[in-house]
């Protein structure tokens, strides 16, 4: 029983963030076009702000397409 209710929330959670990469594009969430997604622009997603200091890969407090694209994973 417990197997499956992990199951389902994993499915679920990973459902929500398909939905949310299908519906937000790297240019839409970079909204001064300034080729990187800072903090305060990545809190239109509470998903996208909770994983952001783990996506930044390279700890420089923005979001480059690439570090962008893992989350869309």
């Amino acid at each position: 029983m417990k197997l499956t209710s992990v199951f389902t929330l994993t499915s679920v959670f990973l459902a929500s963030a398909v939905a949310f990469a299908a519906e937000y594009s790297f240019a839409s969430l970079d909204s001064n076009n300034d080729g990187v997604i800072s903090p305060t622009e990545a809190q239109v997603s509470s998903e996208l702000a909770s994983q952001f200091r783990k996506l930044d890969s390279n700890k420089d407090n923005e979001l480059t397409p690439v570090e962008f694209a893992q989350f869309k994973q």
